[in-house]
């Protein structure tokens, strides 16, 4: 397996890529590319600040909602008043109202979802205004919005965890789906790898050189230091967390060659998987739990293989293409998305869980790798190489709307 030995030696990989210092906020390009989709219609009316309240916050409110909304791909937005927007065929349509006011000595904002035509009151949401508050606000009434008319919440409320290199150190990063609010967990000179979510997004796991080695560490954000879990002899990493069977599923190299283990919480091993020549890597679960998803190259080139939680029943789920990695399991169970080398270029593509129904995702000239699903099963982050530096981006798999949010790679989608 070649390609940098992305699979043989994805340590050493890690140890050359060298992005240039991190980008501010203000220069990272937040275009979004949309396609055409059936969506609901939405009229969002200007909020109103009552009561001597800044409206200057209400619009800024207002304007994070927008955002939200537009980027979930569900709706048709149109903004401004509903008399002169509802002329015509208005079957359907539903409106959107804030208002910021005082109570005694509090600021409220308060939120309501409204037929657009019969003024029927769908729903609505009372938030008490504190200062720093107004984009948690705004993420979490677009949540609410989403629930209301769909029955699933929205992604406006969850979070990416992702590594970058500044300077001389190696960093691991949350911010807000959108990838504002960025705050370092972590900061060592020596690097970091794959950081996941663990533990209903309470906590981080990550591959570290801290002591010399690839070792397993796990990082509870409520707690300033993080614990080594896994110190096994040769490689510990590539590790994902199942939230259904609270374990971890990882890759060891403590024999000599790469193998899939179960490891318990506390990085304790309860079984392995994999029984190989081949080298095996990039385990994810199925959002049961019952099956773990793999990259191998047993047959020669690198692909994506299944089997059940004891290491049974293991087959091979693609056949296109001459190397395909990284593969990661959607939270609804139905589809895959993995990376494949098309062209000379590394694309995100999607199959169905038994392998059938192949798509192509990304067309670019770019490689695209590290995917990881958002927890509504539509969205994809994942990390692309441009002009040298690796960037965070999130692709929506219905319309192909883009967002490019930071630097860095190797990023992770919370839970809800």
């Amino acid at each position: 397996m070649k390609r940098n030995n992305r699979i043989a030696a994805l340590i050493l990989w890690a140890c050359l890529v060298v992005p240039s210092t991190v980008l501010s906020q203000g220069e990272v390009n937040l275009g979004i590319r949309t396609g055409f989709a059936n969506r609901i219609p939405l009229v969002i009316t200007p909020f109103q600040a009552r009561d001597d309240t800044r409206q200057d916050e209400a619009a800024v409110i207002e304007g994070l909602i927008v955002a939200d909304l537009e980027f979930s791909g569900i709706f048709r937005i149109q903004r401004g008043d509903v008399p002169e927007i509802m002329e015509g065929d208005n079957e359907g349509m539903i409106e959107v109202r804030g208002v910021l006011a005082r109570h005694r000595d509090d600021v409220h904002f308060e939120g309501r979802v409204v037929d657009a035509k019969s003024k029927r009151p769908i729903g609505g949401k009372r938030y008490k205004v504190k200062a720093g508050q107004l984009r948690q606000i705004a993420h979490h009434f677009s949540d609410e919005i989403v629930r209301m008319l769909t029955g699933e919440p929205g992604i406006a409320t969850t979070r990416i965890v992702s590594r970058r290199k500044v300077e001389d150190n190696w960093e691991i990063v949350i911010s807000d789906y959108d990838g504002y609010n960025p705050h370092v967990i972590l900061r060592q000179s020596v690097p970091v790898l794959s950081p996941r979510w663990v533990d209903g997004s309470r906590a981080v796991a990550y591959t570290s050189f801290r002591h010399g080695k690839p070792d397993l560490f796990l990082r509870y954000l409520a707690q300033p230091a993080s614990k080594r879990i896994a110190s096994y002899a040769g490689m510990n990493y590539s590790v994902e967390w199942s939230e259904k069977r609270k374990e971890f599923v990882a890759t060891l190299s403590k024999d000599g060659n790469a193998e899939i283990y179960i490891l318990s919480k506390e990085g304790k091993i309860k079984r392995r998987l994999t029984h190989s020549n081949a080298i095996d890597v990039s385990p994810s679960w199925s959002p049961s739990g019952r099956e773990v998803l793999f990259t191998s190259d047993r047959l020669g080139n690198p692909h994506i293989y299944v089997m059940e939680a004891d290491g049974s029943n293991v087959r091979r789920l693609t056949f296109a293409g001459t190397y395909n990695e990284s593969p990661a399991w959607s939270p609804r169970g139905d589809k895959i998305v993995f990376v494949s080398r098309i062209d000379g270029f590394f694309q995100l593509c999607t199959i169905r869980s038994d392998g059938l129904d192949l798509r192509v995702i990304t067309h670019d000239p770019l490689n695209h790798e590290d995917p990881r699903w958002a927890p509504n099963g539509r969205h994809i982050v994942y990390s692309e190489e441009r002009r040298g530096e690796k960037t965070i981006s999130i692709i929506d798999i219905v319309t192909r709307g883009k967002r490019i949010l930071s630097q860095g790679e190797s990023p992770d989608w919370s839970h809800r």
